[in-house]
């Protein structure tokens, strides 16, 4: 087996062309990597914009960043993992062209990995699902990067504790608690770490992330919402996540937690105080989250210190297996099989055409 197939990036633009099935070389793996024979995986709005906002995708490269599957071979430093285990893991897709995830083969960190016990071999049918244990190989390949996003937020961004008894008198702000992140954003800040949660997202949507844990859901199509929750937070507002990451967002998180001190604000798309209108006499501190630093490589300028990748480990390998059978995945949307489904499912995420929902398919 010199030659497996892929998913890789046309080189185009286009609505609908961004990806075609190509040939690459099967991945070879470090001491510290994990060859994962994949089964299904799932797509992420980052696999788009890598490819049309400018985030470092090139014609040829391998599309994809979540997966499941089994492992069909482990380096000679990883410890407790072996061939024929069911693993989900993430790693930097869309990035280079001999290794991603929407592949039959894919090569992945172990830090970055996770056994799946009782898993099921049936694939799921085309069609839409509801939030579910992780159970199946499409639950699986749709919860490792929005997961693991979460975990180096909380755990080395913002420092969480969970042995930190007065989390419970403290407020995490959610905004966009129905995207991926934010549905494992509300599990980990309720479950792991004890916090008070509030939330924004459609009402539609309200119901099911109460039954995460979010103590207070509002709805971020009112005009007034920053209002509401700034007068609901009544100051106790200390750590904010925007899961949706745009400059509009950013500044109406900044603006709902106004009346809080010593306020921590995290997001994914290097978005930073410069972007926003602030006012002089807050401090606030504002934090960027770049996952692909937890596999223990620098990434875009940015150094994996000890000290992340130290943080890290403690929440995906210590205390993530004990919380993983109770969290829920996001909803599911799942394609037809096979590497046709790749422009289908990044068209969706490009049109705003998934709310709540995961999308995944089977290799």
């Amino acid at each position: 087996m010199s030659q497996i197939k892929a998913s890789i990036f046309t080189g185009s633009t286009e609505v609908g062309k961004l990806a075609e099935e190509g040939q690459i070389a099967v991945p070879e793996i470090s001491d510290t990597q994990i060859l994962v024979k994949n089964v299904a995986v799932a797509a992420n709005p980052t696999d788009w914009k890598h490819i049309v906002v400018g985030m470092g995708g090139k014609k040829g490269d391998v599309i994809g960043c979540d997966i499941a599957g089994y492992v069909e071979k482990v380096g000679s430093k990883v410890t407790n993992f072996n061939k024929g285990d069911a693993v989900a893991a993430t790693l930097r897709g869309n990035y280079v062209a001999n290794n991603g995830g929407f592949a039959e083969y894919t090569a992945v960190e172990q830090v970055l990995t996770q056994k799946i016990p009782n898993i099921q071999e049936k694939a799921l049918s085309v069609g839409d699902y509801p939030p579910s244990s992780i159970d199946t190989f499409e639950a699986a390949a749709s919860y490792s990067l929005s997961l693991a996003t979460v975990g180096l937020s909380f755990s080395h961004n913002f420092q969480f504790k969970e042995t930190d008894s007065s989390n419970a008198d403290k407020y995490v702000l959610v905004w966009g608690g129905a995207t991926a992140a934010g549905i494992f954003a509300i599990q980990v800040a309720k479950s792991i770490y004890g916090f008070k949660v509030i939330t924004t997202a459609s009402k539609k949507h309200h119901d099911f992330l109460k039954s995460l844990g979010a103590d207070v859901t509002f709805d971020y199509k009112d005009a007034n919402v920053v209002e509401q929750i700034r007068d609901f937070g009544k100051g106790k507002i200390q750590y904010a996540y925007d899961t949706v990451s745009s400059s509009q967002t950013l500044q109406q998180v900044y603006d709902a937690t106004e009346g809080s001190e010593n306020v921590e604000i995290d997001n994914l798309l290097f978005l930073s105080a410069k972007n926003i209108k602030t006012d002089e006499k807050r401090d606030v501190k504002f934090h960027v989250t770049l996952v692909y630093l937890a596999g223990g490589h620098d990434h875009m300028g940015i150094e994996s210190t000890p000290k992340l990748q130290q943080d890290f480990n403690r929440f995906w390998q210590d205390l993530v297996p004990n919380h993983l059978p109770k969290f829920k995945t996001p909803a599911l949307k799942v394609l037809k099989p096979g590497y046709s489904s790749t422009n289908e499912a990044l068209d969706l995420l490009r049109n705003n055409k998934v709310s709540g929902q995961k999308v995944v398919f089977r290799i």
